[in-house]
Order: C-alpha cells, then structure tokens, then sequence
C-alpha cells in the first residue's frame, strides 16, 4: 500500500490487536526511557566545553556589558521617572542633531543634542536613551525643562511619551544581562571543578 492512499472495505477500520506485539513495545518504551535517563545524569556530570579562562573572559565581558548599560542609562532615566509630569516646554534651548537607529527592528537608540540659545557658548547637553519595539523616526525634537529641577533638560519624546516603554526596556535589558552574567560565573565555576 503506499502511503497517503485510503484503504476500502470492512477490514479498513478494524484493528488488528496482538497481545504478544503490545508486550513488546512496552519492553522497548521502558528501556529507551531508561537510556534516555541515564545518558541525561551523564549529560549533567559531563565536564563544561571550554577552557576556564575562556569562560571568565565570558563572565567580565557580561558583567562589563551590564554595568556599561547600568550606568550609560539608569540615571537619565531614573531622574526622567522622578520628574515625570513636571516638564515644560523650555523655549531658551534647541535640540539640534537628533537621530535614532533601529536595529534588527527590535531595539531603538536615539540620541540628541541640546543647546542653549540665551547662552551659546554653553556646552551641548546629551541626551541618549533606547527602547524596544518602538520607532523614534519623524518625532519633534521639543526641548523640556523640569519644573521642580530647572537644571534638569530633556526631550519631551524621551521624557513623557515614551517614559514607560523606556522603563520596562531597561528593566528587560538588565536582567538579560544580569542572567547571561549568571549563567557565565555558573558555567565558569563548573569548568573549575571538574
């Protein structure tokens, strides 16, 4: 018979049922499963691939990667969730060379500058911040201004309409990178001991 065709007639949907076949395959089923547990406890006493230099060359480059985006962008936005709703527009600065970068269609980073126009000789103030699934193309570069913090200047597109996707996006961040940080000191502690 070959495969895909219907087969006729009575004898299509009768069962055929052998008691010593059934015996059989649950013998079979009980010995691969054993195997399979057994090759899986081996699995897990296995010696780790690579050497340990390589996985603490890992471990410091995770950690470094961490602490680079812990410091890069949790003050900005530590003082932008402090402040939030307190921006206004301030009309003695400009933003000038805005632009943001998608990669993969996934993660976002735009960056800024402002000046100051009462006082041109004032260095530009950089503002840098990233977010996920989200777009920064065409948005007005508004400069803003803290009520309660007036030395506290920001871009009103990364200061209050996308403050929340900006938080979750960090807070995502972090803990994949904390978590490749943990898994490469796990893997590099077991590399040591065997």
């Amino acid at each position: 018979m070959t495969f895909g065709k219907r087969q006729s007639g009575v004898g299509a949907t009768a069962q055929s049922f052998n008691v010593d076949m059934t015996a059989a395959r649950s013998q079979v089923s009980s010995q691969v499963a054993s195997q399979a547990a057994t090759e899986a406890a081996a699995a897990e006493d296995a010696p780790v691939k690579g050497s340990p230099i390589r996985w603490a060359i890992v471990m410091l480059a995770c950690g470094a990667m961490l602490y680079g985006f812990l410091v890069n962008y949790g003050p900005d936005l530590r003082r932008d969730r402090r402040l939030a709703g307190t921006w206004q527009p301030a009309y003695d600065l400009k933003a000038t060379e805005g632009r943001c970068k998608r990669t993969n269609f996934v993660i976002t980073s735009c960056s800024a500058k402002i000046a100051s126009i009462a006082q041109p000789d004032q260095a530009l103030i950089n503002i840098d911040f990233f977010m996920l699934f989200s777009g920064g193309g065409g948005e007005a570069l508004v400069p803003v201004r803290s009520t309660v913090d007036r030395a506290a200047v920001s871009i009103y597109y990364a200061a209050e309409t996308k403050l929340w996707n900006r938080t979750l996006s960090f807070v995502f961040g972090a803990v994949i990178l904390a978590l490749m940080t943990v898994a490469a000191a796990l893997t590099f502690w077991k590399s040591l001991n065997h």
